[in-house]
């Protein structure tokens, strides 16, 4: 009996000092607290990893997208936190990130999608009539005339300063790549549609909406029978 108590005291400290000798977990454990981010027009925001455990040496981030967005200078990404930052400058649109996480040739990836949405806006600029089949568009010699209010609810309302007895009503949608589309009748048509379709770009100082009119759209939304053009920018 005296020779079993050392013999099973050199067998448990042989598991213990095993269990101390194994290698670590080569999993590295890395999570967002959202993977899918709502954010609205001219609203700065940023995200970072709510939970990373690298099981090792403190590693790195990367970052990739099926798009263009990285190229354009909107979206700021610190390889060394993970945090992803976007300006008021950002987009409207949905954006696909892939984010990984590196360490001693170990990596993890989470996919994030971040949608920018228009909910409002009040603009301020003008219409002109071109010839339909001019080429050479001139934007910036339309005159501002005209005041242009998107709602909440999906309705426009559109003033003239130049004529107080004119006044516009319709509905307005956000369609792809980051175009809106307006379906208007003002108070002078006799009940005509007229159709305004353009690209609303986004800057650091104002954003700025162009595009054409007419009076009907394709099946694809975009303009037939284009009347003129419009510049209307953020007021």
């Amino acid at each position: 009996m005296k020779r079993t108590i050392p013999i099973l005291a050199l067998l448990f400290l042989a598991i213990a000092c095993s269990k101390n000798d194994s290698p670590p977990s080569t999993t590295i454990r890395f999570e967002y607290a959202e993977e899918e981010i709502n954010t609205t027009f001219r609203t700065a925001g940023s995200i970072a990893p709510s939970i990373i455990q690298w099981n090792g040496e403190v590693g790195t981030y990367s970052i990739t997208s099926s798009s263009e967005i990285l190229q354009r200078n909107h979206i700021v990404f610190d390889s060394l936190t993970g945090l992803l930052s976007w300006g008021k400058d950002f987009p409207l649109g949905t954006y696909d990130f892939v984010i990984t996480a590196e360490s001693e040739g170990r990596t993890q990836t989470v996919q994030i999608l971040l949608t920018n949405t228009l909910t409002k806006a009040f603009f301020s600029g003008g219409l002109q009539m071109v010839a339909p089949d001019l080429e050479d568009i001139n934007y910036s010699e339309i005159p501002p005339d005209y005041s242009l209010s998107l709602n909440e609810d999906g309705t426009i309302y559109m003033e003239r300063y130049s004529n107080p007895a004119f006044e516009a009503s319709g509905t307005w949608a956000a369609i792809s790549g980051g175009s809106l589309l307006i379906e208007f009748t003002t108070n002078l048509s006799g009940g005509d549609v007229t159709y305004m379709r353009g690209f609303l770009s986004n800057s650091l100082e104002f954003p700025s909406f162009l595009g054409t009119y007419g009076s009907g759209i394709d099946e694809n939304q975009e303009i037939e029978n284009r009347i003129g053009i419009f510049r209307f920018h953020w007021d």
